[in-house]
C-alpha cells in the first residue's frame, strides 16, 4: 500500500507540474483592458494566483513522493513506473484532453470541439471492459445532446459569447 501511494503521488505531481506549467504560461495571453492594468490586480491575478497553488502542491506531492521513495528500501524499476503510469492512465488523457479543448475552441468552435471532448472523456472514464457500440452510442448522444444545448444556454439566455469557430 504505501509503495503505491508513492507512485500515486509522483505520478500526480509530475502531471499537475507539467498541467500547472501550461497553465500559467497561458495566463499571460488573458488581455488586460484600461485602467486595471495599473491597478495591482487585473484579469491575470486570479488565474495565475490558481496556477501558482496548483505547482505549490505539485511540487507538495512531487517531494512526498520522492522522499517516500527514498525511505523505501526496494528500488523502483522502470517497468514499476510504467505500470503505475498505465494504472493512472485516465488522469494522463484528462489533462492531454483539457489541454486540446482549450487550444482547439477558438480554431474549431464550442460546439464541435465541446462534442469531440465530452465523447472522448466518456470513453476515457468508461473502464475497458465495458466499451462497446451502446456504449459509443449512449457516449455520442450525450455529447451532441449537452454540447448543442450549453451553446444556446450561454449565448441566448446568458449572453455569453462563444467561439463559433468553422460553423460561421
Amino acid at each position: 500500500m504505501e509503495r503505491m501511494t508513492m507512485r500515486s503521488d509522483l505520478i500526480t505531481g509530475l502531471i499537475g507540474a507539467l498541467f500547472s506549467g501550461f497553465y500559467l504560461y497561458e495566463t499571460t495571453t488573458v488581455k488586460v483592458f484600461g485602467g486595471s492594468a495599473t491597478a495591482g490586480v487585473n484579469a491575470q491575478t486570479v488565474p495565475k494566483l490558481w496556477g501558482g497553488c496548483l505547482l505549490a502542491l505539485s511540487i507538495i506531492l512531487i517531494v512526498r513522493g520522492l522522499l517516500k521513495m527514498r525511505k523505501e528500501t526496494g528500488k523502483t524499476s522502470l517497468r514499476d513506473m510504467v505500470q503505475a503510469i498505465r494504472n493512472r492512465r485516465e488522469v494522463a488523457y484528462t489533462f492531454i484532453l483539457l489541454i486540446l479543448y482549450a487550444a482547439l475552441m477558438k480554431p474549431v468552435g464550442f460546439i464541435i470541439t465541446s462534442i469531440v471532448y465530452v465523447y472522448l472523456q466518456i470513453w476515457v472514464l468508461t473502464p475497458i471492459d465495458q466499451r462497446n457500440g451502446k456504449v459509443r452510442k449512449i457516449a455520442a448522444g450525450l455529447a451532441v445532446f449537452f454540447s448543442i444545448s450549453l451553446y444556446f444556454l450561454f449565448t441566448r439566455y446568458l449572453m455569453v459569447m462563444l467561439p463559433a469557430g468553422i460553423l460561421r
